[in-house]
């Protein structure tokens, strides 16, 4: 449970470190399921070097999908979200979606828009991170206003070789970066601009997404944007018995018909 220090620096600052939130053995099991989802669905173990990207991901074995759940992530999504939230899928990831030591910055939900729709990620790297070693970078309060629509240049920027930020390079931007250990878990607004520099090696995390249930039409073209398959939802989520997971699917038939009319 979240502490009202943990959940006002939230607010503010768009991001918070949970540290060691499972132990040594759960997150080598993790990492062991993690590794064997990976391989089974690529039919070969994949190689430093290659990148892997996958959604849904925990969804795809019974017991990585009992994490979704899991009340040490669970309950303090309600506490940010409120008890009707709503899930929004999984991702697992090996190696660098540009096969490059970066990710330049970057907000995935981009737009004064989006401000107004609270939607939450959650980053469990399952190898050491650092600064300067893949480290998740933050420029904290970049999720309000104004600072987000000033943060502008650099969403239109993120996707070139050697953009300039400001006349800084990407790794000189000044900004906080969320040093992570396996067992550790990073969650931030997905208004927040974030970047990667320094990617090397072995670089694995798992991603469970949430959102506040959307409750205006602005909320459904958001979805429908930039994430239309929280929609519809995972067979194995879908036929769950869990009262937890159940109740962040219900309705979520109903929202995609409406989504589907705006």
């Amino acid at each position: 449970m979240l502490t009202e220090d943990q959940i006002h620096h939230f607010r503010v600052f768009g991001f918070l470190a949970l540290r060691q939130v499972f132990d040594t053995e759960e997150i080598e099991r993790l990492g062991r399921l993690a590794d064997e989802i990976w391989s089974g669905e690529l039919g070969h173990t994949p190689s430093e070097e290659e990148h892997v990207s996958m959604a849904p991901f925990l969804e795809l074995h019974d017991s990585t999908a009992e994490l979704i759940e899991d009340a040490r992530l669970y309950t303090p999504m309600t506490q940010l979200l409120g008890k009707d939230m709503i899930w929004m899928g999984s991702e697992g990831v090996q190696g660098t979606m540009t096969r490059r030591p970066y990710h330049h910055w970057h907000a995935d939900r981009p737009g004064p828009l989006e401000l107004g729709y609270l939607r939450i990620k959650i980053m469990m790297y399952l190898d050491p991170m650092r600064k300067d070693a893949g480290a998740f970078r933050v420029i904290p309060g970049s999720h309000r206003s104004p600072l987000h629509e000033e943060l502008t240049p650099f969403q239109q920027r993120h996707g070139l070789e050697d953009p300039a930020f400001f006349g800084n390079r990407g790794s000189e931007v000044p900004c906080h970066a969320v040093e992570t250990d396996p067992g550790d878990a990073v969650i931030f607004n997905q208004s927040l601009y974030h970047a990667v520099y320094g990617k090397a090696g072995r670089r694995r995390y798992i991603a469970l997404k949430y959102a506040t249930r959307p409750t205006t039409d602005a909320h459904l073209a958001s979805i429908m944007q930039y994430s239309p398959d929280a929609l519809k939802p995972h067979e194995r989520a879908v036929q769950s018995e869990s009262p937890r997971l159940r109740a962040m699917i219900n309705g979520i038939d109903e929202l995609k018909r409406r989504a589907e009319t705006l």
